[in-house]
């Protein structure tokens, strides 16, 4: 802080303490050293160091500044991406990282199909084209079949960034979209004149079906694990309600919770455990935690189930 170290020293009111200007120049033109006394000296050390620090202090904060916003754009840039990534199926890194395909196989291609538009028109080139321009619509998201019935395309996904159709299970299953061969559906088709066999020819190929297949296997997979994984947490939630609702009600009763012995086969566990098994006869979820817990108990296998019943 600029001024704070002079609480030490005391600056002269002079050019030097006890001579004038004058003397200090004649001293100078022959050559010699001005005298400076010891007072002089502590301030102008005192005055260089502070000189220093307020230096030192303006670029470590001018480089601290610095390296925040530096820091601030690279956060900004990756949510960027982040975002893009999910928001646009252009973005997306081919090989598609088995973190991301799996998260976005959760999500699907309905976030991705952008079957609304806007659609970008595209100049056709050549002079037999039959028009200037043409562009997507929203037709083209659904199958018509014989009957007249309409069959939603969910592998048909729209870049508003590219400005192309993508496949979406052939883009989330594509190995590497530079190789000789790669359908255009995987790197970006923008031919609108051609949607039509294209679209048609691509439905039936090989490629698509295989990384059509691997989608709805993958989404069936996933969806047989969050449902197992939803009913476990649901059934761990009940549980807990309940030894919650014992626990307040011996709290405001004041009663105590353990008894002298607490096993499966002791006579009298303490008030805890015996109003939860008291319970137990009532509540089927209670019930089914019992029973489960006694079963391991006579299987005597030495594995440590989760009970919520010990004192810890």
């Amino acid at each position: 802080m600029s001024g704070s170290i002079l609480k030490y020293v005391a600056p002269s009111t002079s050019t030097a303490v006890g001579k004038s200007a004058e003397d200090i120049q004649s001293v100078e033109s022959r050559g010699e050293m001005p005298e400076v006394s010891s007072q002089e000296a502590s301030y102008v050390k005192a005055q260089e160091l502070e000189d220093h620090f307020i230096d030192v202090d303006e670029g470590d904060a001018s480089r601290s500044l610095h390296q925040q916003d530096s820091d601030d754009d690279d956060e900004e840039e990756e949510e960027t991406v982040r975002l893009s990534v999910y928001s646009d199926v252009a973005a997306w890194q081919v090989p598609v990282p088995d973190v991301l395909r799996v998260d976005l196989i959760k999500r699907g291609s309905e976030p991705f199909q952008n079957r609304d538009g806007p659609f970008s028109p595209v100049e056709r080139q050549g002079e037999k084209s039959k028009g200037k321009s043409q562009q997507l619509t929203t037709a083209w998201f659904y199958k018509a079949l014989p009957n007249g019935e309409k069959i939603h395309r969910t592998w048909m996904v729209y870049s508003p960034s590219k400005q192309s159709l993508f496949c979406f299970c052939c883009r989330l299953f594509a190995v590497d979209d530079k190789v000789t061969g790669t359908s255009s559906f995987v790197t970006g088709f923008q031919l609108w004149w051609k949607l039509n066999p294209k679209v048609s020819d691509h439905e039936a190929s090989e490629q698509h079906l295989t990384c059509l297949e691997k989608w709805k296997l993958q989404k069936c997979l996933d969806h047989v694990h969050q449902t197992t994984v939803d009913r476990e947490k649901r059934k761990w939630r009940d549980i807990l309600h309940r030894l919650l609702d014992v626990t307040m009600f011996l709290a405001y009763q004041n009663l105590p919770f353990r008894g002298q012995r607490e096993t499966m086969s002791s006579t009298n566990k303490g008030n805890f455990l015996e109003l939860v098994e008291l319970l137990s006869n009532y509540d089927p979820i209670l019930k089914e935690h019992f029973m489960r817990l006694k079963h391991a108990v006579a299987l005597a296998s030495g594995k440590r189930m989760t009970s919520y019943f010990s004192p810890n």
